[in-house]
């Protein structure tokens, strides 16, 4: 029997409309990611999430070669979008893990979204499962990040 691994949730509130926030989030990835989260063997040059169900979530680099981070499970906007995180204990792609990141983009106001982050699926990491979830848990990982979408989404706005 699988255990079941608890999810990593995070949120943040940023003052931009729902669309706006999910279109930074979506479409411009690349200018709040932080730089040291990425597997590839040189900078990052863009991250693409491309803006549809089945579409891939990849990093292209700045010596031209690509990264697989997972793909677009699920495309609703300026709801929800849902990636699978195929990104294994050694930060290398696994077309055989799947693990899903869902995010959705709750109005506060018109002008003020809240976002919501699970990360969950856990349990696919097998015998490394707690220690990802240790890692992602970790206020350097998801915490930071979605840190990181707010303070481009706050000059946004």
């Amino acid at each position: 029997m699988t255990r079941t691994i608890p999810a990593i949730r995070r949120e943040v509130t940023v003052d931009v409309g729902r669309a706006r926030a999910f279109e930074i989030f979506t479409a411009d990835m690349t200018s709040w990611w932080p730089p040291a989260h990425h597997i590839g063997s040189a900078p990052i040059a863009e991250i693409v999430v491309e803006p549809f169900a089945g579409g891939r979530w990849f990093t292209r680099h700045e010596d031209g070669t690509e990264t697989s981070t997972g793909s677009v499970a699920a495309w609703q906007a300026p709801e929800r979008v849902t990636l699978t995180w195929q990104i294994g204990a050694d930060w290398r792609y696994h077309d055989d893990l799947v693990t899903t990141v869902e995010i959705r983009f709750v109005e506060v106001t018109p002008d003020r979204t809240r976002v919501e982050l699970e990360h969950r699926d856990l349990e696919a990491f097998g015998d490394a499962a707690d220690a990802m979830h240790g890692t992602f848990s970790d206020d350097g990982a998801w915490t930071a990040t979605l840190e990181a979408y707010a303070a481009v989404a706050g000059r946004a706005s």
